[in-house]
């Protein structure tokens, strides 16, 4: 991963309009260094002398520690679903014109990019997700009350699938698990181990479960 931090997800989503350029220098020292050392090893007066500001100005915008971990992985929730998803639509697939692969690699392709191009905030991310039950029940009350037009999608994509003779007769749950847990393995691979993740492992992850999820 780059040592740059990248802020594709912020400037993206317009989360650093109206900040100031001492508060915007506060989140992306804390960025780097939570993503480095972790949230637990890092101090607020650490990151105020990364981002060159007086520790005070932390506490003014974000109040503690724990305020500023939280402007940082908000948007993530907010932003974690794919809208991608309805580039297929109910007719093309019912139609033919988009074969499983293709599913299959956009949704795989559209989320691995999208850890690739936000790093370290995702790897903040999920190392809280893992004993931050604060941060998972935000995260299942923002899938549950937000994404109801991601869930939606994949139903209806996956029946329609299945319909057409293109996957197998799965439970819907069992199928996004398969897809999920192979793709969670290059992420998790990427972020914690530095492994790369290159045009050739995508190929064959979508490759392989192309193989196993069709009928």
């Amino acid at each position: 991963m780059s040592q740059q931090v990248s802020l594709k997800l912020f400037l993206d989503n317009h989360i650093f309009d109206g900040m100031t350029d001492k508060q915007i220098k506060i989140m992306v020292a804390a960025i780097r260094i939570f993503a480095e050392k972790g949230y637990a090893n890092t101090s607020t007066k650490e990151i105020a002398k990364a981002a060159d500001v007086a520790e005070g100005n932390i506490f003014s915008k974000f109040d503690n520690k724990r305020g500023l971990l939280n402007a940082i992985v908000n948007p993530v929730i907010a932003t974690l679903f794919p809208e991608t998803l309805s580039q297929f639509s109910d007719a093309k697939i019912a139609h033919h014109s988009t074969r499983l692969h293709d599913f299959i690699g956009a949704m795989v392709a559209d989320r691995i990019n999208f850890v690739t191009e936000n790093a370290d905030v995702m790897k903040i991310f999920i190392a809280e997700m893992a004993y931050n039950h604060q941060l998972r029940d935000a995260f299942r009350h923002q899938f549950q009350t937000t994404t109801a037009f991601y869930t939606d999608a994949i139903t209806r994509n996956l029946n329609l699938l299945k319909a057409t003779q293109q996957m197998v007769d799965w439970r819907n749950p069992e199928i996004m698990r398969m897809i999920w847990s192979l793709v969670g393995g290059l992420i998790i691979s990427y972020l914690f181990f530095n492994q790369p993740i290159t045009d050739h492992d995508i190929s064959h992850a979508v490759d392989g479960l192309t193989k196993a999820l069709s009928r």
